[in-house]
């Protein structure tokens, strides 16, 4: 019994691309309305535990349905992100650098997603906070 939950375990760890906080349809279609024309959208999630890292899994109490704030906009010729106030809500996820959910790229400059991950805090232009709605998933 011990080996196959050992296995099961393995099995269900390896098989995980990364977990995120993925936005409802709503929460998406709002932060693609911040896409430019022309660009490619990606507003789907904002990443918890990327894929190099993917192969631990969060604990139970921090999956989670619920609402997030959108505090600022970075964008750049390549990539356009969203800041997100996570607030009191994912103290113990360990995110990478700020977390944000990336907006859209431009595929004329050879713009990916990833590149979001090189704004700093002093990119941000601040806006009217928007609400965006989602869960924490495992993407597999």
């Amino acid at each position: 019994m011990k080996l196959l939950l050992e296995n099961w375990k393995k099995y269900l760890t390896e098989n995980i691309k990364y977990t995120a906080f993925v936005l409802d349809d709503e929460s998406s279609r709002r932060m693609a309305s911040h896409a430019p024309e022309g660009w490619k959208v990606h507003s789907h999630h904002m990443t918890l535990i990327p894929p190099p890292e993917s192969k631990s899994r969060l604990p139970r109490g921090q999956f989670f349905k619920g609402c997030l704030t959108v505090t600022g906009i970075a964008a750049n010729d390549r990539v356009i992100t969203a800041k997100v106030d996570v607030g009191e809500e994912m103290l113990l996820f360990k995110i990478t650098g700020l977390p944000h959910v990336t907006i859209a790229t431009n595929p004329e400059t050879g713009g990916k997603p990833v590149m979001s991950n090189e704004f700093t805090d002093s990119d941000f232009e601040p806006i009217e906070p928007i609400t965006i709605c989602g869960e924490v998933q495992e993407i597999y």
